[in-house]
């Protein structure tokens, strides 16, 4: 096969040779150029396929989208222009849309505690989850939407005055009435079975994260809202039960909470870093 090539080679002019190496040398870099390309953009595309249901990151871009967010750990309030009271809860994000024929919150993802103003133009105050609409009959009242891969909900506790539930997706439309000292949660299609207002749904507000014979593992997924990286409980100890307070405000709250875990429950902490940490059986 060498030989032929080399025999090949004397009917070919010089000159068309020289021209034809030196285009292919031109062409080189440019293919493989755009050999990186494709690589780069088929990475990236894969990678965004495998995040796409990560709620970290699905959250937060909705918080570097919205009007107003706060950050992990964070709690902030603001007062709108018609006098309504909002204080944000940690990594919480949300848009305002006042209009001259209501004024409307879009709760993105965390909590907001919300006391209602009179309007003096008379428009009604609506707040709005992906899941649903809130139309408040009062005026103090707490919305946290929790978003997962599989299914967001939100979760309503009404302190004053009474609020209506309305389903983005039911096909009917009529409103689940929730009143003052109750609290409920819903999805898309369906309202849960109406509870008494616990004191952990608001106290938050007031820097304090507290548990009434809550199981371990509910109580670990909220207290992994107020610190960065991830916080997991293991299962054989997610059914222990807790009760008690403790403040969220100070240097490092989530873990004087951790310590005192291990105090009160036989449990251990295990941290393969600061930012990967689950608490399993002791």
């Amino acid at each position: 096969m060498g030989g032929r090539l080399q025999a090949s080679t004397l009917h070919v002019a010089p000159d068309v040779s020289r021209a034809t190496l030196a285009r292919a040398a031109e062409l080189e870099p440019a293919r493989r150029r755009a050999f990186k390309t494709l690589m780069w953009v088929g990475t990236g595309g894969a990678a965004l396929y495998l995040v796409q249901d990560q709620v970290p990151w699905r959250a937060q871009l909705a918080s570097a989208m919205a009007d107003e967010h706060t950050a992990t750990g964070e709690r902030r309030s603001l007062v709108l222009v018609d006098g309504t009271q909002l204080m944000l809860n940690t990594a919480t994000a949300l848009d305002i849309q006042f209009t001259a024929q209501q004024r409307r919150i879009v709760l993105r993802t965390g909590e907001i505690l919300v006391t209602t103003a009179p309007d003096a133009q008379g428009r009604p105050f609506v707040v709005s989850t992906r899941e649903g609409t809130l139309i408040p009959v009062g005026t103090r009242f707490s919305v946290r939407r929790d978003e997962s891969p599989a299914e967001g909900s939100t979760r309503l506790a009404v302190a004053e005055g009474a609020m209506e539930v309305r389903l983005a997706g039911a096909a009917s439309d009529a409103p689940t009435l929730v009143r003052a000292g109750q609290q409920v949660r819903f999805n898309r299609q369906q309202v849960s079975s109406v509870e008494p207002l616990r004191d952990a749904a608001l106290s938050w507000a007031d820097e304090v994260l507290t548990a009434e014979s809550t199981p371990l593992g509910e109580f670990i997924a909220d207290l992994d809202r107020y610190r960065h990286g991830r916080l997991r409980c293991a299962p054989e100890v997610a059914h222990l039960r807790i009760t008690g307070s403790w403040p969220l405000s100070g240097v490092n709250p989530t873990e004087r909470i951790l310590s005192s875990l291990e105090r009160q429950l036989p449990v251990r902490v295990n941290r393969v870093t600061r930012y990967w940490v689950t608490v399993s059986a002791r």
